[in-house]
């Protein structure tokens, strides 16, 4: 009973220590299932639009989409999060999410890869204002950075295992059949993410219309407008990452395509999906030629 009782003081003080409450755990076991099955099949999408007859048009238009999504859909994602609460729109969105599964399980065209990458494709980024949001609100002020943290940890377990597990599937099952088994494991654990948040997430109170910050401001609602308070230095910045973000994003979509198509010795997929895992261990992300660290 002591040896019990010794045991939890130390689990408690190493969960007040990490900031882990029980809707923080939901979240990270959120975070991780539903990031899985985005990032299974997500860096193969090309080589399975190119099976089912799709050209290298088609593939650049998927990227472009990918990116420009992930960039606005944060918008929504605030907003909804602000109106009807966390846990609702962590609800919408993973609803949303499992919709986009579904019809690429259900219908093997590659227009409807297009039409299920604009709901799941860029889940989190819609998703991240709702979860650091309820970070903010669940921890005291003096665990929110390691709140934060614990998210930013978490949500690269499924981006370094992700695509292993996608290039398992595509070679034991093929690339057709493997990327869409691939999502419908994706669709699992989308479930299995969405009964443990209703469970897990307690439930919020949306924010006032008129509600301000930790600072006591109010929230801006035109972003333009964020860019004219920037600093010159911060606006240089920005155009500096822009530049270097476009040249890197020119060749990123067609890289699995070289690896296993085009040059003299293709890789299979579960070689490149070892590499991608390996690139992400030594560099902390994904390998993306033209990307500086």
């Amino acid at each position: 009973m002591l040896n019990e009782n010794k045991n939890s003081g130390h689990l408690t003080r190493i969960s007040d220590f990490l900031g882990l409450r029980k809707s923080t755990v939901g979240v990270l076991a959120m975070v991780v299932l539903l990031g899985m099955g985005e990032r299974m099949a997500e860096r193969f999408l090309p080589i399975y639009m190119l099976a089912l007859g799709s050209g290298v048009l088609a593939v650049g238009v998927l990227q472009a989409m990918d990116n420009l999504l992930s960039a606005l859909y944060s918008f929504p994602g605030g907003y909804l999060s602000d109106r009807i609460g966390t846990r609702k729109s962590l609800l919408v969105f993973n609803l949303v999410a499992i919709a986009g599964f579904a019809l690429v399980i259900l219908i093997p065209t590659w227009q409807a890869v297009l039409a299920g990458a604009v709901l799941f494709i860029s889940w989190s980024a819609i998703s991240l204002p709702a979860t650091i949001s309820l970070i903010y609100n669940v921890l005291p002020d003096g665990k929110r950075t390691m709140g934060v943290t614990m998210h930013s940890l978490v949500r690269r377990i499924p981006m370094a295992l992700g695509p292993l597990m996608g290039g398992f599937f595509i070679g034991v099952w093929g690339e057709r059949d493997g990327v869409r088994l691939a999502f419908v494991a994706a669709l699992v654990m989308s479930v299995v993410a969405l009964f443990l948040q209703q469970r897990m997430i307690e439930d919020d109170r949306p924010a006032a219309p008129d509600s301000k910050d930790a600072c006591g401001l109010k929230p801006e609602k035109n972003p333009l407008k964020l860019f004219g308070l920037m600093n010159p230095s911060m606006k240089g910045l920005l155009v500096t990452d822009i530049l270097i973000r476009f040249c890197e994003q020119i060749p990123y979509a067609f890289v699995v395509i070289w690896c296993m198509k085009t040059i003299a010795n293709p890789v299979s997929a579960v070689t490149f999906g070892v590499i991608g895992t390996i690139g992400f261990a030594i560099f902390g992300r994904d390998v993306k030629i033209g990307e500086t660290k």
